[in-house]
């Protein structure tokens, strides 16, 4: 693991139109997947932006390397943001 986010595509994808109340939809997909310990990896797709690969990892005191944010910190960066 090089890096914790890592940009997959270098343009991103055109986002879609409006419906008629000018309204649109956004639609992310993840693959997630659970490695070693606590760490999981993901691949995050869709919406109007590039796809991106994300690491997440535990502290130590629930069994994992602290390699990585927590579920918890990226929940609550997606919050601040």
């Amino acid at each position: 693991m090089d890096k914790i986010v890592r940009k997959l595509e270098a343009a991103p994808p055109t986002p879609g139109a409006p419906d008629p109340q000018g309204r649109r939809t956004i639609t992310l997909h993840v693959d997630a997947e659970t490695r070693e310990r606590q760490l999981k990896h993901a691949i995050v797709t869709g919406g109007s932006t590039s796809p991106f690969e994300v690491y997440s990892d535990e502290g130590f005191y629930l069994g994992g390397d602290d390699s990585a944010p927590s579920p918890l910190a990226y929940f609550s960066l997606g919050i601040a943001f």
